[in-house]
C-alpha cells in the first residue's frame, strides 16, 4: 500500500532541476574527451556558474544534455557510467541528509519529501507491499526523462543506498531488483551488471526494490540536531528558491504550449517587452528559442507516445498546419514527422543513437 498517490504538497515546479546535479555526468564526458566548450555551449552557462549552490536550470536542458552525451559519445550506456561518478563526486544538503539518516526509512522518506525540488523529472513515493518495499520514480516533469536520465539517477540511488550500508560497517545488499519503464535493449546484461541486481523491464514506473527487513533496521548512529539543521536548510531553500525569468518563461511555455505568447506573458507577469527581452538575452535565450525547444521536446514524447494522429500533434504545438510541423520535424530530426514515429520502432538503443 502508498503512503499517498497525490503528489507532494508545497513542491517547486516540476519544469526545472538542480543543474549540479550533473556536474558528475560532465567530468564523465570531459574525461572522454568532450570539450567543455561543447558542453557549455549546450547549457548556456559556465561551468563555475553551473557549480553555484541551488541553480536550477529548465527541464529541457537536462534532456538537451543527454541527446547530446549520447551524440558526442556513441555510447548508450552512458547514463549508467555517468551515474557511477555521483556519489564520490555530488554533495548538496539531500545527499548530505541521506547520509545521515538513522535507517534507509528515514533517508527515503527524506528522499520523497526534497527530491523533486533537485530532480525536476521525477517525484518519488515509498511503496510497500507483502513482498518488500519499493522506492518508485514517478515521472512528473513538463518533459519527459529519457532512458540515460533515469539510468543516471537510477544508478546513483543504488550506489547512495549501498554506501549507507557500507558506512555502517554492514555487508549486506538492501538492493533486491531495478524496475524500468522503458523496453528491453539488445543488452540487457550491461544493466544487470551495472545496477548488481535482477532488471525487469517494461513496468509502470521506475523503481528500485529494497529488503523490507533492511530497510528500518538501525545504521548510522542517530543525530536527530544534525538531521533538523539539515532538514531547516533545505525547506529554507526551497521556498527562498525564487524562480529565474527563464524558468518563468519556461513554466508559461509549458503549461499551454499550443497557446504560448510573448506578449500575453509578459502582460501576466507586469513586464515590459523589450525590457524583459534583454533580461531573458542576458540568461542566454529567447522567447522564441525557448519555444522551439519545447515545441521539439513535446513533439519527441508525443511521436513516441504514438497515440495520436499527426495532425492532432500538430494542432498541441501550436502549429497552423501540418506541413509547418513537417518543416520543422526536418530541421529538428532530419525526418519527417512519420518516418521519426516509424524509426522509433526499433531496437531501442539503436534508435535513439539514431535519432540523438
Amino acid at each position: 500500500m502508498t503512503k499517498s498517490d497525490q503528489p507532494p504538497r508545497d513542491q517547486p515546479s516540476a519544469n526545472a532541476f538542480y543543474a549540479p546535479t550533473l556536474l558528475p555526468a560532465i567530468e564523465e564526458l570531459l574525461a572522454r574527451g568532450v570539450a567543455r566548450e561543447k558542453i557549455e555551449g549546450l547549457l548556456r552557462r559556465s561551468l563555475f556558474e553551473l557549480r553555484t549552490p541551488f541553480m536550477r536550470v529548465p527541464l529541457f536542458l537536462s534532456r538537451s544534455f543527454w541527446a547530446f552525451a549520447l551524440e558526442e559519445t556513441q555510447d548508450p550506456m552512458i547514463g549508467l557510467t555517468a551515474g557511477r561518478r555521483f556519489v564520490s563526486t555530488a554533495t548538496n544538503g539531500l545527499t548530505y541528509l541521506f547520509d545521515v539518516a538513522a535507517s534507509l526509512e528515514t533517508a527515503c522518506d527524506f528522499f520523497e519529501r526534497f527530491f523533486p525540488f533537485f530532480s525536476g523529472h521525477f517525484e518519488a513515493r515509498i511503496v510497500r507491499h507483502e513482498k518488500g518495499v519499493e522506492l518508485r520514480l514517478l515521472d512528473c516533469g513538463g518533459v519527459r526523462a529519457s532512458a540515460p536520465i533515469a539510468d543516471y539517477i537510477l544508478i546513483s540511488l543504488c550506489s547512495m543506498l549501498r554506501r549507507k550500508f557500507l558506512a555502517s560497517g554492514l555487508e549486506k545488499d538492501p538492493i533486491l531488483g531495478v524496475d524500468l519503464a522503458f523496453a528491453c535493449p539488445a543488452s540487457p546484461e550491461n544493466h544487470e551488471q551495472a545496477f548488481r541486481a535482477a532488471v525487469r523491464w517494461g513496468v509502470a514506473q521506475h523503481s528500485i526494490h529494497l529488503d523490507s527487513q533492511l530497510f528500518v533496521i538501525a545504521l548510522t548512529p542517530g543525530n536527530h540536531e544534525l538531521e533538523q539543521t539539515l532538514v531547516a536548510l533545505l525547506e529554507q531553500t526551497r521556498r527562498n528558491s525564487e524562480p529565474t525569468l527563464l524558468e518563468q518563461v519556461s513554466d508559461h511555455l509549458i503549461a499551454d504550449l499550443a497557446g504560448a505568447n510573448w506578449q500575453q506573458f509578459c502582460a501576466g507577469h507586469h513586464l515590459l517587452e523589450r525590457t524583459a527581452a534583454r533580461r531573458l538575452k542576458a540568461l542566454g535565450w529567447s522567447f522564441s528559442e525557448l519555444l522551439d525547444e519545447y515545441r521539439r521536446c513535446r513533439a519527441e514524447d508525443l511521436l513516441q507516445a504514438a497515440d495520436l494522429e499527426l495532425v492532432e500533434v500538430s494542432d498541441q504545438l501550436g502549429y497552423s498546419d501540418v506541413q509547418s510541423f513537417n518543416r520543422a520535424c526536418l530541421r529538428w530530426f532530419g525526418c519527417a514527422p512519420g518516418v521519426y514515429r516509424a524509426r522509433w520502432g526499433q531496437t531501442p538503443n539503436d534508435a535513439r543513437l539514431s535519432l540523438s
